[in-house]
């Protein structure tokens, strides 16, 4: 089984808590990107955003927008995952957490990159693992897609009610 520093995307774009949401917002748009790890001064992920956090914040607020800043908008219950995990160990996580990202961090909790439920399905489409991905029980692509999907519905649920 291959370990998540063998699936994850290296190259990340992160902020720092204080980088303004209009900067953010730019960068996601000109990477083609819909989250973001916010990290401290050691790399160490203090909190994410999603173009749907930013979405959100913009709609909610008073304050003016080129003044919103990430740790206006960072979701701070991250859940990361560790270099050397398995892959399935990401799945099962994404898939209890009803997140498709992870952040990847190391032992000292830096960021290292990012694994999605997208990459590891784009990583394994031709591997021998695959298979053992599609059939692995609970942990695999389906069950996870499933359980994010729920999250999903479940939320468009509540602002519907909300709506009326």
């Amino acid at each position: 089984m291959k370990q998540v520093k063998d699936i994850m995307t290296e190259s990340v774009l992160s902020c720092g808590r204080n980088e303004t949401i209009q900067s953010v917002a730019n960068h996601m748009s000109k990477s083609n990107i819909g989250f973001v790890p916010v990290v401290d001064e050691q790399r160490r992920v203090i909190g994410i955003i999603t173009d749907r956090d930013v979405a959100l914040a913009v709609g909610r607020t008073s304050k003016p927008v080129e003044r919103l800043t990430a740790a206006d908008v960072m979701n701070v219950g991250v859940h990361t995952i560790g270099l050397e995990e398995r892959v399935d160990k990401a799945l099962e996580l994404m898939r209890k957490k009803m997140v498709g990202r992870l952040p990847v961090v190391d032992s000292q909790e830096r960021l290292k990159g990012v694994i999605s439920l997208m990459g590891i399905t784009r990583k394994l489409k031709y591997s021998e693992e695959a298979r053992d991905m599609e059939t692995l029980g609970k942990e695999n692509i389906i069950n996870t897609l499933h359980a994010i999907a729920e999250r999903n519905h479940n939320r468009e649920s509540i602002e519907e009610f909300m709506d009326e």
